[in-house]
């Protein structure tokens, strides 16, 4: 069974962001990336507080799953939503394999190496 192990917000402010989860949750900051972005984690999920690119408001951006085996969760996909299109992420992506929409568009990743924790 694949499982929710990412979410990402797109923030004007990641530091006040985190600053606010890590006070309020204790969760940990696991990194942050040249780009400003932090990632934070309560030890089972990671949080990406991402800065929104172009005008991207600030929200729910997407959220990552974990898979056992990256192809056989492709072709699974595949069968359950035949125009999937799978993406690889851009370049300097640390963790997401690839990523998809559901049938109302909302983004999705897949990963079989997982997210930091």
């Amino acid at each position: 069974m694949a499982r929710i192990k990412h979410i990402a917000l797109y923030t004007d402010d990641p530091d006040k962001e985190a600053d606010f989860y890590c006070k309020a949750f204790d969760l940990k900051q696991v990194k942050k990336s040249p780009s400003g972005a932090i990632y934070l984690s309560d030890g089972y999920i990671n949080l990406a507080l991402l800065k929104p690119r172009g005008t991207v408001k600030p929200g729910l951006h997407h959220f990552g799953f974990e898979v056992e085996n990256l192809e056989q969760a492709q072709e699974h996909l595949r069968r359950i939503k035949p125009d999937i299109e799978f993406l690889a992420p851009h370049p300097g992506v640390a963790f997401a394999e690839y990523k998809a929409n559901d049938p109302d568009g909302n983004p999705f990743d897949i990963s079989e190496k997982g997210w930091e924790v």
